[in-house]
């Protein structure tokens, strides 16, 4: 997304971002092998990697990072094989460490002395999940591709704090499993002063629902308290996995509150995609900002959608439109129903990863066969990027 970045989109993020209290940034995708081909978004002298683009899009955003306060997690590597190889072949796991070394120190001796207070930490890109790591085998195998990486930071002087964001699903094991076996892991790596076990709340992805979180957490954080100096945070989910949009802030800020009494700190995945003005409608940043200074989120009611239309375009179809709603911070989407029941909804998309449609007024319904002879009743309802919904309007007729 930030490849085609220009300095004053980057100072802009750093704006964005600084002003609703965020300090930290997460920078992935630096580097990135597919098969055995690496390219890279700065100008690497590391025989055969790929530089895509034109400009050094690292330097742009640590030199901006640093000008602006903030401290940068610098992605290692990721190879695209990892969903299907991780533990299943230890070996090459082992030389994907071996590549992101090489890239860690070409990292290090390009940016750390020019950017040292932006340059802040390492990130560690290999999302690990509680379906793939869960014998003591496959643990024994993480725990090596770990301390081949920190063993060789520490003894280049590269050691910085190391953060990795793994991710579990309640279907395939219990919290308390999973606690145990990261459990395992912290005692078997060269994890310790400094650095952060990270876990995502799984809530966006679906892994987890926001009930489940409080116990899942509480059994990882027993097993962080094993470690000494580990330090535990929450990578807080802004997405919803059903369609790939923006989460409303209303679940995004009880994720937040379910999961701050347990951790450290918090990131997210990811403001710069879902909330950003530089990726979508204003109304988010705004909406959070909002509730960042006053400490509580707008909770008014958007006024309803304009007047809904719907007519017979079809032996089974029916063409519903609408006119639009308003708000005080704008209107994220709507919701359209037929008799009471959810059948479509359309909002505010990413300008990168979204559908470029965007917002639609109006949906053609494939109606069930019973419909060939029922009028089916039609209604529409806003909600704002808070996820306040208003008032429903139902359709003028169905002709």
């Amino acid at each position: 997304m930030t490849l085609s970045w220009d300095r004053k989109t980057w100072e802009s993020e750093f704006h964005y971002l600084h002003e609703v209290g965020m300090r930290y940034l997460v920078l992935m995708g630096i580097t990135s092998t597919a098969g055995n081909v690496t390219k890279t978004i700065y100008p690497s002298k590391i025989t055969g990697f790929q530089k895509t683009g034109q400009v050094d899009a690292l330097d742009l955003c640590l030199s901006s990072a640093e000008a602006a306060g903030f401290k940068v997690f610098l992605g290692i590597n990721f190879n695209q094989e990892w969903w299907k190889k991780g533990a299943r072949d230890p070996q090459w796991l082992y030389r994907q460490m071996d590549r992101g070394n090489l890239i860690a120190d070409e990292l290090y001796e390009l940016y750390h002395h020019k950017y040292s207070g932006a340059f802040h930490g390492w990130y560690w890109e290999y999302e690990v999940d509680n379906l793939n790591f869960k014998t003591e085998k496959e643990l024994a195998v993480l725990a090596k591709a770990l301390n081949i990486t920190l063993l060789h930071l520490k003894e280049d002087k590269e050691k910085l704090p190391l953060l990795l964001s793994p991710f579990m699903n309640k279907r395939y094991s219990t919290p308390e499993e999973y606690g145990e076996n990261w459990a395992f892991v912290f005692s078997n790596t060269e994890l310790g002063q400094g650095d952060i076990f990270c876990p995502q709340d799984c809530v966006g992805g679906g892994g987890l629902e926001l009930g489940d979180v409080t116990r899942w957490f509480t059994a990882l954080k027993k097993a962080v308290d094993t470690k000494p100096g580990l330090l535990f945070w929450a990578n807080v989910e802004s997405f919803d996995h059903k369609n790939w949009v923006s989460a409303p802030l209303k679940r995004f800020i009880k994720q937040l509150e379910t999961v701050s009494p347990l951790v450290d700190n918090c990131l997210t995945f990811s403001y710069s995609h879902y909330y950003s003005p530089n990726n979508i409608d204003k109304g988010f940043h705004e909406t959070y900002l909002d509730y960042v200074e006053k400490g509580s989120l707008e909770g008014g009611k958007p006024a309803p959608p304009g007047e809904v239309k719907a007519r017979k375009v079809g032996k089974t179809q029916f063409l519903i439109s609408w006119g639009p709603a308003s708000d005080d911070f704008g209107i994220c989407g709507y919701l359209l129903y037929r008799d009471k029941k959810l059948i479509f909804s359309t909002q505010a998309q990413r300008k990168y990863g979204g559908d470029p449609q965007g917002i639609v007024m109006s949906y053609t319904d494939t109606a069930f066969p019973y419909l060939t002879w029922k009028n089916p009743i039609y209604e529409v309802r806003a909600f704002d990027f808070a996820g306040n919904v208003s008032d429903s309007v139902k359709a003028v007729n169905v002709v």
